[in-house]
């Protein structure tokens, strides 16, 4: 056990010293992209702060470490983390031009072509940080997803991405909790979304997933706070999301309902209005839905200890 125990604390530890250095790394490559302006003209001082901001940290983080203060030592390495992460979204932006070039779906669809053999896993990375980090709005990318690589894989690769981003997203706000996840995103926001579940986490999350209507992949930092575990939210996500995803990609694709006749105009103008009205009537009346769907469950439980 202690052979294990002294293996585990070295990995740890490598890992730690290996994200500090990328994101010194990609700390450095970022600003070494300005050729005028402010950040030109101060690179070299604020690459010695940056550097040595994370150095501070990743040593801080190392003690924590050894020392076994796990609550402050796993905020620490989450924050570490995200600065490399953070960096490396940048630099990535910034050589890219990137943010130039998501005005529309085929401006997305001819930057990640312009990745050629690795297209995919651009693409893929992209969706997961679409979820955590880009503000990307899904139609966009879903749908240069489905002009890259077809209906299908274009959907099979958006689920990827944004699977894994939001399984991440529900892990991150599970983890390092309210605190955490309010400095990530804001207080005001968090708030705003804990209210809006008010107690019945599975059903209004549920519910929230499946209609555009509401704000997913802050949803998923939010489910990570409330009483829902981990099995429920990685089996109900992998559906919604499929149904989700897969909706908006036929629905771009012309295939369910064509928005290019008027009586397929007409449909979807009714559609909308009906799933805007099941959800403010799902939202204003979740009380009674939840006290019935989990009383009813309660019961069945209790029938089969029952007979039991």
């Amino acid at each position: 056990m202690k052979r294990i125990s002294i293996i585990n604390l070295v990995l740890n530890l490598f890992l730690i010293v290996l994200i500090g250095v990328m994101a010194i790394v990609f700390l450095c490559l970022y600003l070494d992209t300005f050729k005028e302006g402010f950040l030109f003209l101060n690179g070299s001082f604020l690459t010695q702060i940056g550097v040595s901001i994370v150095i501070i940290f990743t040593i801080f983080t190392i003690i924590l470490r050894v020392r076994e203060k796990k609550v402050i030592f796993k905020i620490f390495y989450l924050l570490i983390f995200l600065i490399f992460l953070f960096f490396c979204v940048l630099y990535f932006l910034k050589t890219s031009g990137f943010l130039d070039k998501i005005d529309s779906v085929e401006d997305f669809r001819r930057l990640i072509s312009s990745f050629e053999e690795k297209a995919v896993f651009v693409f893929i990375l992209l969706q997961f940080l679409s979820v955590l980090v880009l503000p990307i709005p899904g139609i966009v990318s879903i749908g240069a997803g489905l002009l890259s690589f077809g209906v299908i894989k274009g959907a099979i690769y958006s689920y990827i991405g944004i699977l894994l981003g939001s399984l991440t997203a529900f892990f991150i706000g599970k983890k390092f909790g309210y605190k955490f996840v309010s400095f990530i995103l804001s207080k005001e926001t968090v708030d705003k979304g804990l209210n809006m579940i008010k107690g019945k986490d599975k059903l209004l999350l549920t519910f929230m997933f499946l209609f555009p209507f509401f704000p997913d992949d802050l949803l998923c930092f939010v489910a990570g706070l409330s009483s829902i575990d981990y099995k429920y939210f990685i089996l109900m996500i992998s559906l919604t999301r499929t149904i989700s995803i897969l909706t908006v990609s036929l629905s771009l694709n012309n295939s369910i309902i064509p928005y290019t006749t008027w009586w397929g105009i007409i449909i979807w103008i009714i559609l909308f209005l009906v799933i805007a009205f099941l959800s403010y009537q799902v939202y204003k009346n979740s009380d009674k839905l939840n006290k019935i769907i989990f009383k009813n469950r309660g019961n069945k439980r209790k029938t089969t200890c029952i007979k039991k």
